[in-house]
């Protein structure tokens, strides 16, 4: 007669096997962001002159196949202001440091680390705070491209609501910690620049 073994699992143990399936795609999503990285830190090296930096032609280079815009105008626009939220320290170029720094705050950052890098695509002037004019320009730019109409009316108004609502101190500006409760009561304003960088397939 043969023995019938039995294996009992605790609740524990599913519970674990759960997590762990659950955890794959997550391991997928992070390894093809690692692969991505790793590729576009080798595209900067080739860019770079020996200097260790990259300009703002080089850097679209590098990034441009990786910028889902619906047109050449919206993919150059945010290239632009991507660039100078990478550039730390506004040196007019950008060093691996701060392109890999960039990279990782973008494709693996925290809500509040890409709540600032955002902060920075839309404050042009750089000058710590946004203005009303700035987050119609970038705003009116993207979405009129995309819907193929002038979108300034519609992105004025929302942008005037916003600062209405949200302008703490009444100075006409946005500093980052309101930004950051701009964030909160307008997501998209955050969602709707991460929609342009991916992983290409």
């Amino acid at each position: 007669m043969g023995n019938n073994i039995s294996i009992k699992t605790s609740p524990e143990h599913h519970g674990m096997e759960r997590h762990a399936s659950k955890s794959r795609p997550e391991q997928l999503k992070n390894s093809k962001i690692l692969k991505e990285i790793q590729r576009l830190s080798a595209a900067f090296e080739k860019s770079q002159d020996g200097s260790g930096t990259i300009n703002k032609e080089q850097f679209k280079s590098v990034l441009s196949a990786n910028v889902d815009a619906w047109s050449k105008g919206a993919q150059l626009l945010f290239l632009e202001r991507l660039f100078d939220a990478f550039d730390m320290d506004r040196s007019g170029s950008i060093d691996y440091n701060e392109f890999l720094r960039g990279l990782k705050i973008f494709f693996q950052g925290s809500e509040d680390e890409k709540c600032e890098l955002t902060f920075r695509i839309y404050d042009v002037d750089k000058s710590g705070d946004i203005q009303p004019k700035e987050l119609i320009h970038i705003m009116a730019e993207m979405y009129s491209s995309y819907h193929g109409t002038d979108q300034m009316g519609s992105v004025a108004t929302l942008v005037h609501q916003i600062f209405h609502d949200l302008d703490i101190n009444g100075d006409g500006s946005l500093s980052i910690t309101e930004f950051r409760l701009m964030a909160v009561k307008e997501p998209m304003m955050i969602d709707f620049i991460e929609e342009f960088l991916r992983i290409p397939e």
